[in-house]
């Protein structure tokens, strides 16, 4: 069957090829596919990869429509709503809106939220979660999961995918922008706050307030709203104000817990002002949570031990959804490029692996990294068409790629 396969494969042109290696998850049949790709140039198949071919949309364009999908997490069942623009065409890329839900709604009801006002210039996603919130890691795979098909099946442009949500929506994009934010060009979050936590002097704390650093925020606020205290909300504006990312907060002196404190086409204007910069020459990644481990070119692969401590997640009926361990102090990574050299800054991480790209450094050159004032490593990186094809299909992102890493024991 190897054989026949090899045959197959053999006979696509390398774009298609690539496309193949990305999409397949059998690992025999993906490594048979890098080994015909193992006769190109890696600069050509990475160029491939960087603009893969579509066909027309397998999605009757002009309508919303219900999808059913596994999750990548554990492969559980659930749906998405998407609406693919009557005008698509493959041949350029599209922007793409993610759009959640609040408690009790569904992704198809939802999306027409934003079809009415963003339907013929963006592709537009709404997945559905029945029980879990969208800050559970099964919500946040639902979306990721219905993020990733969407951009397998159409033109999306990836440094163009905008994330927004009302209520328990509202919630979950600020907590997949905390946990996942080299995925988003910006986020338009209302009647909710990022994960933010009473102490017990009765101040209050933002978690990850930091990772806004590299989220543009346009976050809207009712100072009435029934459900979500505007002292929460003046408090983390102020954390995210001290993150130094940019934030638009809207706060209404009228307002309650209503989606229609703003005015959606401001929100889409607003939205197009912003692009992903997919290798940012400074970032800061702060978590508590091994689960999240990684952002843009940075990842903590060891990190020191701690004294866990179990945090219980409620579904929406309040019963319980999932448990995940934080250890504190958390991983704080802060880090610059300029040119070949990298400076990182780290508290809590043992160990820490940096990916490369031609894209952010000239690989024909030695690489210098420095962490915490010591230089760690000062040599050349050999690109590899594994790291490449890897990358290429665990992120799903052609935007951003890379083709080597190296790896730092910090302490």
């Amino acid at each position: 069957m190897i054989g026949v396969f090899l045959a197959l494969v053999a006979q696509g042109d390398l774009a298609d090829l690539a496309s193949r290696a990305v999409r397949e998850d059998d690992k025999d049949k993906r490594a048979a596919i890098v080994a015909q790709l193992r006769k190109a140039d890696l600069a050509a198949v990475e160029k491939a990869l960087r603009s893969p071919a579509r066909g027309p949309s397998p999605i009757e364009p002009g309508k919303a429509v219900e999808r059913k999908a596994k999750s990548d997490l554990d492969g559980e069942e659930f749906s998405y709503a998407i609406h693919v623009p009557a005008d698509y065409v493959p041949s350029k890329p599209w922007p793409l809106l993610v759009t959640l839900h609040g408690a009790g709604g569904n992704g198809i009801d939802w999306i027409r939220t934003w079809a009415r006002t963003a339907g013929a210039t963006h592709i537009l996603v709404a997945p559905t979660t029945p029980r879990h919130t969208w800050a559970a890691r099964q919500g946040h795979f639902y979306v990721l999961t219905a993020l990733r098909e969407a951009t397998d099946a159409l033109n999306v442009d990836p440094d163009r995918v905008y994330l927004d949500g009302m209520s328990m929506g509202g919630g979950g994009a600020f907590r997949l922008a905390e946990h996942v934010p080299d995925r988003w060009a910006a986020i338009g979050p209302r009647c909710n706050v990022p994960d933010i936590r009473r102490k017990k002097d009765g101040t209050y704390v933002t978690m990850l307030a930091e990772n806004f650093r590299m989220v543009p925020v346009y976050w809207v606020l009712g100072a009435k709203d029934e459900k979500i205290p505007i002292e929460m909300g003046r408090a983390a504006k102020a954390d995210l104000e001290a993150a130094r990312g940019e934030l638009l907060y809207r706060e209404f002196p009228e307002g309650g817990h209503d989606w229609s404190l703003e005015k959606d086409d401001v929100v889409l204007e607003w939205y197009g002002r912003h692009a992903r910069v997919p290798y940012p020459e400074e970032l800061v990644w702060k978590s508590y949570e091994k689960a999240f481990s990684r952002a843009f070119w940075v990842e903590v692969t060891k990190r020191t031990e701690a004294p866990p401590l179990t945090i219980v997640h409620l579904d929406q009926k309040g019963a319980e959804s999932e448990r995940r361990t934080e250890l504190r102090p958390p991983t704080l990574v802060r880090a610059k490029r300029r040119e070949n050299a990298i400076d990182v800054t780290t508290e809590e991480v043992r160990e820490l692996r940096v990916y490369l790209d031609d894209a952010m450094v000239d690989l024909d050159r030695p690489v210098t990294i420095t962490v915490n004032g010591r230089k760690l490593h000062d040599a050349s990186v050999k690109r590899s068409l594994d790291v490449l094809i890897d990358e290429a299909h665990r992120r799903r992102d052609p935007s951003m790629l890379f083709s080597a890493f190296v790896d730092l024991k910090v302490k």
